[in-house]
């Protein structure tokens, strides 16, 4: 529980969602507050320590671990629109995918 943040996070529907990560270790609360993320939203609702958290922060890590950084959608994507992949055309998959 030390290790988590329970962050609610804006992604376009009508109420932010819950989403625990391990970034505790990485960033402090007023560096998470505004940051643009992306969000895999198709993820199966998991509580973590007796929190449900609905997604999963994307980030990048060092190969050692030690560093840890968000990655950002593009600077002109709207909050709740599907950032594509290069290469990868198709439909997300379903939570229970």
């Amino acid at each position: 529980a030390d290790k988590l943040y329970c962050e609610h996070i804006d992604i376009g529907e009508e109420e932010p969602r819950n989403i625990a990560s391990g970034l505790r270790a990485h960033y402090n609360l007023e560096d998470l507050e505004g940051q643009r993320v992306l969000v895999l939203a198709n993820l199966k609702t998991r509580k973590l320590v007796g929190f449900p958290s609905h997604g999963m922060v994307l980030c990048a890590a060092s190969e050692d671990g030690s560093k840890v950084e968000f990655i950002e959608p593009p600077a002109d994507a709207e909050i709740g629109e599907r950032v594509m992949v290069d290469g990868f055309d198709g439909e997300p998959a379903t939570e229970n995918q």
